[in-house]
């Protein structure tokens, strides 16, 4: 396990990534994000020119004032009542019409609202539903041939399947297999032990551009390929082996016994809106005290202001850590191998201020300014931790599936009071129990929460 971990240390994200840009299957997630947002586009863009029109027919000014008017407060209304309404999305890549129908729909939707609110508040002038009417029409010509321009472009793109899906096989027969990209396992060395963060770390970066994976394997290896999946986060299936029947029919099964669901796609995109206005102001309003604290550390000792730390995060991928140094230099651990006490000799008197104060994990606002940590989330330990002479994996496979979300500079647990040294294995179940309870019950007005819940617990008894 230590030449585990020391490999680790080392590893290096580029190999991967570079890879992953080379594969096409891993760009689809990219290229549907594109559509959507092409579509977005050139819908709006169908509502303000459908009202110029508009204005061009029945005024002969393209840029009259009703037209116009109309056009630009009806696009901001149109597109969030699309958007609730699943006009954009995959179903808009394969089913062009339905998707269409919605737009022209949520389109119809908001005119009518505004011809209400307009006759509510008794400004509604004779000539409003004139231009609403030819508005609607053309805009709704419109939309149908740029939905049907971007559907065709999506499909000679994405072909028949827009979506990311890996077929991992892992030492069983198959049949055929179509529009899939399909890995054998035993053929570049994977396997699904969780108890290799080496592997863990592998894995992670291969399935990031994944929409979803497969897998089909021996029943010995179920359980383990299942915490690989759910631990990564990725939407995934594992299959039973029946003998030269394809993979697509083979019998799905549940992914894991704990009912912790990974957060979707959506709810981490909210939540990293949430990161990007919140980190922004911390680190404006705390910027002075990071400055002291910096040049406090260069005065009292040689070495970096900063620790970095190589640690496992979202999907088990291998991220740097920053805090501020603490310790001595020619002392550091980069693995984490001894959990630190009351009275270490390894930390400094300025690093002993602020550890105690929380002060010392300040730099970790970048790591949540650049997306590998959040403000709240499960925190993320060092390689080495150990709670009785234990790595933590080893007390509890389910340790893995903390990972599932974003890593966050506070959490659940530390809220709780369930933070510092983890000495003993009921240390660890409770930040655990803790961790596993926050990605279940996650909410913005949650984070948001646990994020006043913090400032209680700042100085506390077991920060050391």
């Amino acid at each position: 396990m230590t030449a585990n971990l020391r490999a680790l240390q080392n590893a290096s994200f580029t190999t991967t990534k570079i890879a992953a840009r080379k594969n096409p299957i891993l760009t689809k997630r990219s290229w549907r994000i594109g559509i959507y947002s092409v579509m977005l586009f050139t819908d709006a863009l169908a509502v303000f020119v459908g009202f110029l029109i508009s204005n061009a027919l029945l005024l002969d000014q393209p840029f009259a004032s009703p037209g116009l008017k109309l056009g630009v407060l009806s696009i901001p209304i149109f597109l969030a009542i699309a958007l609730n309404n699943k006009a954009y999305g995959r179903r808009a890549l394969y089913r062009n019409t339905s998707a269409t129908i919605r737009s022209i729909a949520s389109l119809f939707a908001t005119l009518t609202l505004i011809l209400f609110v307009l006759f509510g508040l008794s400004i509604l002038k004779s000539h409003h539903p004139s231009f609403v009417a030819f508005g609607f029409l053309i805009s709704s010509a419109l939309i149908t041939g740029g939905r049907y321009v971007c559907y065709a472009f999506a499909k000679r793109m994405l072909g028949t399947n827009p979506v990311s899906e890996l077929v991992i096989i892992d030492g069983v027969p198959h049949g055929p297999i179509r529009d899939k990209h399909v890995i054998h396992a035993k053929d570049i060395g994977l396997n699904p032990d969780v108890s290799d963060p080496v592997m863990l770390n592998r894995l992670g970066n291969l399935f990031q551009s994944i929409d979803r994976v497969i897998v089909a394997c021996p029943g010995e290896r179920h359980c383990d390929w299942a915490l690989v999946l759910k631990s990564t986060g990725v939407t995934g299936e594992v299959h039973r082996h029946y003998r030269f029947a394809p993979v697509a029919k083979y019998c799905e099964l549940p992914l894991h016994p704990s009912q912790v669901k990974p957060l979707t796609r959506k709810q981490l995109w909210l939540k990293r809106g949430m990161d990007l206005v919140l980190v922004s102001l911390a680190i404006l309003f705390l910027a002075p005290l990071m400055i002291i604290t910096a040049i406090a550390i260069k005065l009292e000792s040689p070495g970096p202001i900063l620790f970095k730390q190589k640690r496992l995060g979202h999907g088990n991928r291998l991220f740097h850590i920053y805090k501020f140094r603490s310790m001595r230099d020619d002392l550091r651990d980069l693995n984490g191998d001894r959990s630190t006490d009351r009275d270490d000799d390894r930390i400094t008197r300025v690093g002993r201020f602020i550890r105690a104060t929380s002060i010392d994990e300040l730099p970790q606002l970048f790591n949540v300014l650049v997306g590998t940590m959040s403000l709240v989330g499960p925190r993320p330990h060092a390689l080495g931790s150990k709670a009785d002479s234990k790595l933590f994996w080893e007390i509890d496979r389910n340790y893995w599936l903390r990972h599932a979300t974003v890593p966050g500079l506070t959490g659940l647990a530390q809220v709780r009071g369930f933070r510092g040294a983890t000495m003993t294995q009921e240390d660890l179940e409770n930040r655990l129990a803790s961790d596993l309870e926050y990605i279940q019950r996650w909410s913005p007005g949650f984070d948001l929460l646990i994020l006043a819940r913090t400032f209680g617990v700042i100085v506390h008894r077991n920060s050391f």
